[in-house]
């Protein structure tokens, strides 16, 4: 195994199969209070703590303090999202093997995996962004998210979070008075207070606050994407990963009102009580949001408004809004790409995404262009991939599916292994990949003993476990 581009070995344990919960063991301090969680294989491990509070289309604010130690040892409610089709697929249900939590609009939670809880430790800190686009997901959903052997083998501490999705997160009322400005952007302003915590009190966890990478695929991508061209979010991260989730599109105030008051509309409620909105059950929300969002979408169409890329349109009216102050512009403008133009990015996609064509219409486009805008741009390095290692699994029908690079990257090939197949090649594939990315997240630079020396855009590393670069 490889971390950094240099050997390294396991930890030995003295019992691989205990658990350490006393709170004497694992209780860090935070800001808003104490918390405990537990010590497994040498990996402190936290769930479920508050990093903020927030009001129904509100921004969030920091969480409520507490006095006693707060348990935290099991995952944090989800953003309530509509069902996931998937389950109702045999050969989804059996690869993919979510796991939904529970729902809960008190869903602001962070996790923590460190192999320290030492303050000075330093260790640089990545995190991890979830997909499911702006409406799905969740930070548990997938077995390839945990974070403990990231935590362990290759010296990082592991962050990932909740938020609020769909018309919780992304519902702009702002034409219905300043109370409402930033509705259209509050689940990505959740983000940027997650990131403001783990500012706070990573050091605490044994993190390097002035070393973070954050990292997402698909969904998640794009909030990497879109944190980038965000003012508040900027100097709270240092290194940026993208994978699947290049987006060039938000939407423009002039929908995303549209699609506001249609959801309003559909609900019965009159402009001159549009706060009765805070108090629709969430089953009704979301079934005027989506009913809003078919028809503007319809406008939009009719209008030759929408976008090009079929990856913008199938996000159009569930995504952020640049609204000129919380995202002042587009991503891909000038005026975005200059707010993270020292931030050096990793960008890629896997090479069946959604397709067994190789010239993915979906992903691939948007993520060569969003490395050649910012190269052009004069931003620090980008350095691409694609991802071309076929899964064996259902005699091979996955291929190198979206999502098949998340257990390699958390280099959780075994933990995921209906998904991978566990087989030998494919494990130490996810040693080397996990180390490439670890690598990026110390110093900016990816390199892993087994692969090739990886150059700036516009050099792509084919990831298999014969990785070239062309």
């Amino acid at each position: 195994m490889v971390s950094c581009g240099q050997p390294v070995q396991r930890k030995a344990s003295p019992c691989t199969s205990c658990i350490e919960t006393s709170a004497k063991a694992s209780t860090v301090q935070t800001v808003a209070g104490p918390v405990a969680g537990y010590v497994e294989d040498g990996v402190y491990i936290y769930k479920g703590i508050p990093y903020g509070d927030a009001a129904r289309f509100m921004s969030p604010t920091d969480p409520e303090p507490w006095k006693e130690v707060r348990a935290s040892r099991a995952y944090g409610p989800v953003s309530p999202h509509p069902d996931r089709a998937g389950w109702r697929d045999d050969n989804q249900a059996f690869t993919m093997h979510w796991d939904d939590g529970y729902p809960g609009e008190d869903c602001l939670r962070v996790n923590v995996w460190t192999s320290s809880i030492k303050a000075g430790s330093k260790l640089p800190v990545m995190v991890w962004l979830h997909g499911g686009g702006f409406s799905e997901g969740s930070s548990q959903e997938q077995a390839g998210y945990d974070g403990t052997n990231l935590a362990r083998d290759h010296g990082v501490v592991v962050v990932s979070l909740n938020h609020r999705l769909n018309a919780l997160g992304f519902l702009d009322l702002s034409g219905y008075g300043a109370k409402y400005a930033h509705s259209g952007n509050v689940g990505m302003l959740d983000i940027v207070k997650a990131l403001e915590w783990v500012k706070t009190n990573i050091a605490n966890f044994g993190g390097d606050p002035s070393n973070v990478t954050i990292f997402g695929q698909s969904g998640g991508g794009g909030k990497v994407s879109t944190l980038m061209a965000m003012p508040s979010a900027k100097g709270l991260f240092h290194k940026a990963i993208v994978q699947s989730g290049s987006i060039t599109n938000l939407m423009s105030p002039k929908y995303s009102r549209r699609i506001g008051a249609a959801t309003v509309a559909n609900l019965g409620i009159s402009p001159a009580k549009i706060d009765e909105i805070a108090s629709v059950p969430y089953e009704n929300l979301y079934a005027a949001y989506r009913k809003a969002v078919q028809d503007v979408t319809a406008e939009a169409r009719q209008d030759g408004a929408l976008p090009e890329n079929i990856l913008d349109q199938l996000l159009f009216g569930q995504c952020p809004v640049v609204d000129g102050e919380v995202i002042p512009a587009q991503p891909s403008s000038p005026e975005g790409l200059a707010l993270s133009k020292e931030v050096p990015v990793i960008i890629g996609t896997v090479y069946h995404e959604f397709t067994r064509d190789q010239e993915d219409p979906i992903f691939k486009p948007l993520a060569r262009k969003q490395a050649a805008d910012r190269t052009a741009a004069g931003c620090a390095p980008v350095y691409f991939y694609q991802f071309t290692w076929e899964s064996p699994v259902l005699d091979g029908a996955l291929g190198s599916t979206h999502c098949i690079e998340i257990p390699f990257v958390f280099d959780n090939v075994l933990l995921h292994r209906t998904f991978t197949g566990g087989g030998e090649d494919a494990v130490e594939l996810g040693h080397r990949v996990s180390a490439l990315w670890t690598s990026f997240a110390k110093d900016g630079k990816p390199r892993a003993e087994g692969m090739p020396e990886w150059q700036a855009w516009p050099k792509i590393l084919k990831i298999n476990i014969e990785s070239k670069l062309d």
